[in-house]
């Protein structure tokens, strides 16, 4: 395990690149593409940067499924799930290098839905009001939570996370520990069961928040991300 300064360092030189991967395969996701294309297209240029292994599975959520918790227990991508030519996707990695995992996770509209842009973009204006709220004020987890929950009502926007998270911590594990092999214990998250839980290390803001699109009934979900760093 590295020591704290290097540990972070490290994060953040693997963090950029993630982002940069995430974003470079959205631009160039083309309708007609399905789930499992896109995943294998996140992977291969995760390993161009020399990213080859992942502490939790590659998620692909397109249309529809993004109204379904992301997570591995609930949907892996799949060939049969297609980018529509107006569409929502969400793009989530989480690559490791030995002791240190980065994560990113985004949401991209395909094409020009009102709808579809109006749902990112509102998700996106909770996380960054988050994100400078706790930079400045929030000391527990419960302070981001209640915060969090304010500001997505404000939007009529709700939580689809399957733990009611607004996010977790991001930590050091023993080389090659895959999420899978990884206690629970181990883990912090930005839900009631932390709520009293002092914030320090890296934390990520990243709700899975959703809104119903009137004209169908069907829901759909967006999910935006920052991170800090707490001393």
């Amino acid at each position: 395990m590295l020591p704290e300064k290097e540990y972070l360092k490290r994060f953040e030189e693997i963090q950029e690149p993630t982002v940069d991967v995430v974003r470079r395969v959205a631009n160039n996701i083309k309708p007609g593409q399905t789930e499992i294309e896109i995943a294998k297209m996140l992977d291969a240029e995760l390993r161009n940067d020399g990213l080859n292994e992942h502490w939790y599975p590659i998620l692909v959520h397109a249309g529809e499924m993004t109204g379904t918790p992301v997570s591995r227990r609930y949907h892996l991508p799949t060939s049969d799930v297609c980018v529509n030519e107006n569409d929502i996707l969400i793009l989530d990695v989480t690559p490791i290098d030995k002791t240190v995992w980065s994560n990113w996770a985004e949401t991209f509209t395909i094409g020009d839905d009102d709808f579809f842009n109006e749902l990112t973009q509102d998700v996106q204006a909770v996380v960054d009001a988050a994100y400078e709220y706790s930079s400045t004020q929030a000391k527990s987890v419960g302070d981001i939570i209640d915060f969090c929950t304010k500001e997505m009502r404000k939007y009529d926007l709700r939580s689809i996370d399957s733990r009611k998270d607004f996010g977790h911590s991001i930590f050091q594990v023993p080389e090659g520990q895959t999420v899978d092999k990884t206690p629970l214990s181990d883990r912090l998250f930005l839900n009631e069961e932390y709520r009293a839980v002092r914030l320090s290390g890296i934390i990520s803001i990243e709700p899975h928040l959703a809104r119903v699109l009137p004209t169908t009934g069907k829901l759909y979900g967006a999910k935006q991300q920052r991170v800090l760093i707490f001393d």
